[in-house]
């Protein structure tokens, strides 16, 4: 059951009439098919990392890096250099929980993903690894601009 429906509204019409026309019927459907429960999420489409964003970073930028670039002589993979650019150019949170059998929440400190950047975001993102990438280690990009890449 992966059958999904996904929308994107421009402005409130539109969504009113998907919600009566689209959702709705589409919830009976799957109702009648066995589905148990059904969930919706509404959020913002343009604070979506695009796909060409990912290919690029990881098919382009990262890959270049670790053809390119050494530390100490040592060449490391996309992956090793992936953990290092988040942990320079991301932020980070701190966290409370409770846990069982202690008096106090324990508090720890999380390093930022690039899952939940959004297009803005991980440009900018992307620009900071370059950054780096060029300067602090002498790579030379094959293409600078995500929006020009054909990875």
């Amino acid at each position: 059951m992966n059958d999904t429906l996904k929308l994107v509204f421009v402005n409130p019409e539109q969504a009113k009439a998907a919600i009566h026309g689209m959702i709705a019927p589409y919830c009976k459907a799957q109702w009648q098919n066995g589905a148990r429960r059904l969930a919706v999420t509404v959020e913002p489409e343009d604070d979506a990392k695009t796909a060409q964003q990912g290919r690029y970073y990881w098919g382009v930028v990262l890959a270049e890096i670790s053809e390119q670039a050494r530390i100490g002589g040592v060449q490391y993979t996309d992956e090793a250099w992936h953990e290092l650019m988040k942990r320079m150019h991301l932020p980070r949170r701190t966290l409370k929980t409770i846990v069982a059998g202690k008096k106090r929440p324990v508090v720890y400190t999380v390093i930022g993903s690039t899952k939940g950047l959004g297009v803005r975001k991980m440009s900018a993102f992307i620009e900071r690894v370059l950054a780096y990438g060029a300067v602090d280690q002498g790579v030379m990009f094959s293409c600078l601009k995500w929006e020009n890449s054909h990875v």
